[in-house]
């Protein structure tokens, strides 16, 4: 092989490339092309800038195959939502073109997470052409997911420490691996995959049932509360997302700015799989008017779902607040979820959350 060009040291980085398995392949073979022209333009003629959206499948097809139920690839956590709160995402519909222009760009190819960083962050290679296993934690995951779970996990909200897998020097990938690639079956959110990560799975804390017994605490509230309801801390909710053109024609979003606080609610996601009585609750962005740049009313059943959502912070502490003692939680109205904690318009849509009654102190 000739030496490499300037040109090329920019996009393979260099020897690093050469002895990656996928150059063995040849460039063409994922990226389509002309590699018998003379001449750069023809060469390029029916190039795939981002071959990963069909051609991974020809080495890595069981993957590829779960892939296509991914969430990050099928956007279907946005896509139950809209439709649960009414709204018609027929091709042509107003909040069909809401959607490709605010929502689609979440979609992930291969590439995205295993060569570069996802488009929606701006895009741009990793370490030139080199394939990475697992996604970079910064670079990839935190790329999307920073502003509440990456800034939980890293301890980058102001006076909260990071999560205790973190300190321990544990990354995304360290709980979160193949089920990033889905499950085979379609999925309405991630709670609702049959690969959903659990802290009690094998491996990790898989004894807390074995070993209840020696905790009280554990003995008395493993069946009824979530894990994070005793070890999470504060975490971000945020109100009143609206999106929109701006006046150079880029899609954009707007919002009030994020709260810290912890609220405990009722579970809205019981199941065998997720037994507890209480769960921790996000407020998420959504509101009535979300999409009213394009269009009045079109989620007109926006009541149907809860703007208080289940929620898994990625802040978890052995120690908290809210567990240091029995009446730390038991009667403090604080961290409870009321209707008092409630904006007018979302009273109707968190009944079936929030609590009625707050556990009586133990005295």
């Amino acid at each position: 092989m000739p030496p490499l060009e300037a040109w090329e040291k920019v996009y393979i980085d260099g020897e690093d490339f050469l002895e990656d398995t996928h150059n063995k392949m040849g460039c063409v073979v994922c990226h389509s092309g002309d590699n018998t022209a003379e001449d750069m333009e023809s060469a390029h003629i029916g190039l795939i800038a981002d071959p990963s959206e069909d051609n991974c499948n020809t080495c890595h097809r069981e993957i590829f195959e779960k892939n296509e139920t991914s969430l990050h690839t099928t956007l279907s956590g946005f896509i139950s939502a809209l439709e649960a709160r009414g709204g018609n995402l027929e091709e042509g519909s107003p909040l069909a073109t809401a959607f490709e222009n605010h929502c689609q760009q979440c979609h992930l190819s291969c590439g995205q997470c295993h060569v570069s960083r996802p488009d929606e962050a701006g895009g741009g290679f990793l370490s030139g052409h080199e394939f990475k296993s697992t996604p970079n934690m910064k670079n990839n995951c935190v790329a999307c997911h920073g502003s509440r779970v990456g800034d939980e996990f890293l301890g980058e909200n102001e006076g909260v420490p990071k999560d205790v897998h973190r300190k321990k020097g544990m990354q995304c990938s360290s709980c979160h691996g193949q089920e990033l690639h889905g499950s085979g079956e379609l999925a309405e959110s991630r709670y609702h995959t049959t690969t959903a990560v659990s802290c009690t799975d094998a491996g990790c804390h898989d004894d807390l049932y074995d070993t209840a017994d020696s905790n009280p605490q554990h003995e008395q509230h493993l069946e009824d509360l979530a894990c994070q309801v005793c070890h999470a801390v504060d975490y971000k909710h945020c109100y009143s997302c609206h999106v929109s053109i701006d006046e150079q024609g880029i899609p954009c979003r707007t919002s009030e700015p994020s709260v810290m606080d912890f609220k405990i609610g009722l579970n809205p996601l019981k199941s065998a799989e997720r037994p507890y009585d209480y769960v921790v609750l996000r407020h998420v962005p959504t509101c009535p008017d979300e999409c009213v740049y394009y269009g009045e009313n079109l989620l007109p059943d926006f009541d149907a779902q809860p703007t208080w959502k289940y929620a898994t912070p990625h802040n978890i502490q052995l120690n908290t607040p809210q567990n240091a003692s029995c009446d730390s939680c038991h009667g403090n109205a604080e961290l409870f979820l009321t209707e008092e904690d409630l904006r007018p318009g979302e009273v109707e849509a968190n009944q079936g959350v929030i609590v009625p009654e707050i556990p009586n102190p133990s005295y």
